[in-house]
């Protein structure tokens, strides 16, 4: 249940009805953020809403389809009437795995609606309503620093995004308003799991031996937790971090280090 004003500063976080999404949503709401979780499932979105219902923290549930502009500007406009949008997570996308010479227009199009153009909009939109303070964190992810022969598309989308950053840092910078992104890697989610499904069948190897493989690559020795990208952005979003802004953080266990 919503109520008609937060006292608490807001934060919207897109994609928050699982995995990385949610872990964000759940870190800001005990940062002591009120927070305007959006997603199209709105199932799995009600079950969020009820976890962060337990934590004391207000919640506004949105449903959307942010492939729209007008659910994107729809979004903005809900949560900066509920209180004051401090606080934008561009998280929501998606990801095909596919070989480069398999991948069809609509993917192509699906992928760089939602990975690309919907961040540049949701930005542009929520720059209107922000105050000096302001942070926005931008989940891009290390396929973005390198090229991906089975997700041409999403690692694209996700280059786009750290340019998007650095852009919309020096255009809002006079208003006070950081701009960063994260890069995360490998994380437990069900995405990934299903990623390694598609990827074991093309090499003949079980889901499990080809998430192992790409585990081993991984520096720090283990797979990555959603929570370990949610304390990142709950940092670009602190007093702590009031002096950066357009980079764009890995957050991967080494796997990239550029």
């Amino acid at each position: 249940m919503e109520s008609n004003s937060s006292p608490l500063p807001v934060a919207i976080v897109t994609g928050a009805a699982q995995g990385i999404g949610r872990a964000i949503a759940k870190r800001l709401a005990r940062d002591e953020y009120a927070v305007a979780i959006v997603d199209i499932n709105a199932d799995a979105l009600a079950n969020v809403q009820r976890e962060i219902d337990e934590l004391g923290t207000p919640v506004l549930c949105l449903t959307a389809d942010l492939s729209h502009l007008k659910d994107v500007q729809e979004m903005i406009l809900r949560a900066a009437q509920w209180g004051q949008l401090t606080v934008l997570v561009n998280n929501a996308g998606r990801v095909f795995t596919h070989p480069y010479l398999e991948v069809t227009e609509a993917e192509w199009d699906a992928i760089l609606t939602l990975d690309l153009k919907t961040v540049f909009f949701a930005m542009q939109f929520a720059a209107t309503h922000m105050q000096a303070g302001g942070r926005m964190v931008n989940i891009s992810s290390i396929s973005g620093r390198s090229g991906r022969p089975d997700q041409a598309p999403y690692a694209a989308a996700k280059s786009g995004v750290i340019s998007l950053t650095r852009s919309a840092a020096l255009a809002f910078a006079s208003q006070g308003i950081n701009v960063n992104a994260v890069c995360p890697g490998v994380v437990d989610t069900t995405i990934t799991r299903r990623i390694h499904e598609m990827r074991a069948g093309a090499l003949g190897i079980t889901p499990e031996e080809s998430l192992a493989r790409m585990i081993s690559r991984i520096p720090l020795g283990r797979i990555e937790t959603p929570d370990d990208v949610a304390n990142a952005v709950s940092f670009l979003c602190s007093a702590g971090a009031a002096y950066i802004t357009g980079q764009s953080l890995n957050v991967c266990g080494g796997m990239e280090m550029d």
